[in-house]
């Protein structure tokens, strides 16, 4: 009898324990920021289902809207999650919320988490985050103690070692991230998932200060094309900044970012092909389209192969190769040797405007401009044609027309 009743309680126990089919690690160290928003949002993308999250949290924490906005995408994702704060490491302030979304929290020793009081701390501020950190308790935990404790994170700006936390059953205690998984019963991590180059370039524009001052300039930079003859490309310029400013604002979404980055690379790339020659223009539209390019493709899980991102590809290669014709075409004429303003004026023709004496000088029209000039023997009346023999700085020595003509005909034909 003693033998069926542990054999009952080791198939429960089977039964009961959560099985996954492979774990993802993500890396949150840093400050909360619209980087780790997307990085969130990417190691979403790229967990399969059955897999357990791991969140290996290590921060002081960041931004209100961006832990907001990561909360919200754990909630929503209904994915099974785990909050780890690896020992000596720290989950304070906007990391107490996202560790708290995941609803499974380990501390490693000598690690803290809490101290998520609001900064500036008007009171609506504080009453919004104390009652987010609350329903966060509650979905976690279906405990009041609890949610008094997540609610005094905010309100008292309360903070809990890893001893501390185990004792009242907000957190467990683990040395490792191996322990973790052993005690959860999840195999290896598959997958580490930590901030790539364009995360880390969002996580710059999303910082207050940073998208500031790209709005301010982006403006100026509209004013300047404004007021500048010509396409100077300061409008581009200026309209990108101030998309990457509102984007760090949280107020257009990514795709929106993408769009902008892909048409002022073609416009810079036309701009090129309309006017060529090296001025900076189709390089910098070739890297904008890249940028663009390379945005759009992260953020969509498909395989490189998938026919929309070949044509995708082969259409930035097509364009690729056309700038670089143009720039072989720039090149081979800025080489090309350009004649001197004497060569061009000497044999050229005008019109004298005014009579043109050996030693009273007089006024020509020639290639387009006025030229002071001195007949090189006789008086050259006004209204004649005058062709340039000499050019002397910026007096011309020039002699009537006909009479060049005359000595033409009159020379002798030479034959062989």
């Amino acid at each position: 009898m003693l033998r069926l009743l542990l054999l009952v309680l080791v198939v429960l126990a089977v039964l009961g324990t959560q099985t996954y089919s492979g774990t993802v690690v993500v890396e949150l160290v840093g400050s909360v920021d619209g980087g780790m928003v997307s990085l969130v949002e990417r190691s979403l993308r790229v967990l399969q289902p059955g897999e357990l999250l791991v969140l290996r949290v290590d921060s002081y924490g960041g931004y209100l809207s961006s832990a907001d906005r990561i909360a919200e995408l754990l909630v929503n994702s209904h994915v099974d999650c785990v909050a780890y704060v690896p020992p000596g490491c720290k989950a304070v302030s906007a990391a107490a919320m996202v560790a708290l979304a995941c609803g499974r929290i380990y501390m490693g020793p000598a690690s803290v988490i809490g101290a998520a009081r609001p900064y500036p701390d008007d009171p609506k501020t504080v009453n919004y985050v104390a009652s987010r950190f609350r329903a966060l308790a509650r979905r976690a935990f279906n405990n009041e103690t609890l949610e008094d404790v997540a609610a005094r994170f905010v309100t008292e700006s309360l903070t809990l070692t890893d001893s501390e936390a185990e004792a009242c059953g907000l957190a467990r205690r683990a040395g490792s991230l191996e322990e973790v998984l052993r005690e959860l019963g999840a195999p290896k991590p598959r997958a580490y998932v930590s901030k790539d180059y364009w995360e880390q370039v969002i996580s710059v524009i999303s910082d207050p200060l940073v998208y500031s001052i790209a709005l301010s300039v982006g403006f100026f930079l509209i004013l300047a094309e404004i007021f500048t003859t010509g396409f100077q490309g300061y409008a581009i310029a200026g309209a990108l900044l101030i998309a990457m400013a509102l984007y760090g604002m949280n107020i257009i979404p990514p795709n929106l970012l993408v769009v902008a980055l892909l048409l002022s690379g073609v416009i810079l790339i036309l701009v090129e092909l309309m006017y060529p020659g090296l001025q900076g223009f189709g390089i910098a539209g070739l890297v904008l389209l890249a940028i663009g390019l390379y945005s759009g493709l992260r953020d969509r899980p498909v395989p490189v192969s998938e026919p929309s991102v070949m044509v995708a590809i082969a259409g930035l290669a097509l364009l690729g190769a056309i700038f670089g014709v143009v720039v072989v075409k720039a090149s081979q004429t800025i080489r090309m040797k350009r004649p001197s303003t004497r060569e061009r004026l000497i044999g050229a023709e005008g019109i004298a405007k005014t009579d043109v004496t050996p030693t009273v000088p007089g006024v020509v029209h020639v290639l387009g401009e006025d030229w002071t000039a001195y007949s090189v023997a006789e008086t050259i009346k006004a209204g004649s044609r005058v062709v340039v023999r000499d050019a002397r700085g910026l007096i011309l020595l020039v002699e009537e027309a006909r009479a060049r003509d005359r000595v033409q005909e009159e020379a002798p034909v030479q034959r062989g």
